[in-house]
Formats: structure tokens, C-alpha cells, sequence
């Protein structure tokens, strides 16, 4: 086993939109469901939420096997926060912090962090999935929906 502490996950980005724009995306109920792809979504601190990765189990509203959320903040328009957890697992948390880059754009940055938590060796492929994830298809898939939208 590895002593080192997996670093948490950061991605930042600039999407072409304004503060106000992206966070609604970001956290309104029926826009959540598109760029996120999660299940029960509500825009309230404590509410609890769902990551189903089987298509079958999320069209039949399924949470058996889902990694589940409780948001923690919506400090509108610049923190989303949220807790990621399989049930009796130690919780991870993931953060959309939002600020004014230039006129009509804003600065996202993401974090995923928690993992020290963990034994390294034993997390670290999760834990890369993950990060390949959030940086190949939940982010860009925010970006295009705000940007779209």
C-alpha cells in the first residue's frame, strides 16, 4: 500500500456565459437532470440525489447500486457543493465554484476531494475514473448545455 494521499480531483474551466446563467444550469432541478444525468435531484440543501450508472435501473427510477449525494451548499451564484457516497463508505465531495472571468464569461472551478481518506492503492482506479469523468464528459457536457441552452 501506498503512503501517499491521492490528490483531489481539480478541473477548471471558462464557459461563455454569465455567472447568473451558468448557475442556474448548474443547479436548477430540470437542467441538473441533462448535464449530470442523476436521479431525484432537488435544489435544497439536505435533499438527496442519485448517480445511477445503469440506464435500465435510472429509466425505472432504480437507486440500488447508485452512488448517492446530499448537497451540503447552494451559496447562489458561486458554490454548489455535494457529498458523494456508496452507503457505509466514508464521503467524498465535490464542488462547482463559480466566479466572473471577463464580460459575459465565467470561471469554473471543480474539486473532488476526500480521498485520504482511503487507503491510495485501493481507491486510486476509482478514484482516476472518476477524475476522467468529470473532465471528459460532465464538464464539457455543463459547458455545452449552458452555452446552448
Amino acid at each position: 500500500m501506498s503512503d501517499h494521499a491521492l490528490a483531489p480531483i481539480r478541473e477548471e474551466i471558462e464557459i461563455a456565459a454569465s455567472v447568473e446563467k451558468v448557475w442556474r444550469t448548474l443547479t436548477d432541478a430540470p437542467r441538473v437532470s441533462v448535464w449530470l444525468g442523476c436521479m431525484r435531484y432537488e435544489a435544497r440543501v439536505g435533499a438527496l440525489f442519485y448517480m445511477q450508472q445503469d440506464g435500465a435501473k435510472r429509466a425505472a427510477d432504480d437507486i440500488s447500486g447508485a452512488t448517492h449525494c446530499e448537497i451540503l451548499a447552494l451559496d447562489a451564484p458561486t458554490l454548489f457543493k455535494f457529498s458523494w457516497f456508496m452507503p457505509g463508505t466514508p464521503a467524498t465531495f465535490v464542488s462547482f465554484m463559480l466566479s466572473h472571468a471577463a464580460p459575459g464569461r465565467t470561471r469554473l472551478v471543480f474539486e473532488h476531494v476526500g480521498w485520504e481518506q482511503f487507503p491510495a492503492d485501493a481507491i486510486r482506479p476509482i478514484r482516476d475514473m472518476l477524475a476522467g469523468g468529470w473532465a471528459s464528459f460532465v464538464l464539457p457536457g455543463l459547458k455545452r448545455a449552458v452555452e446552448t441552452g
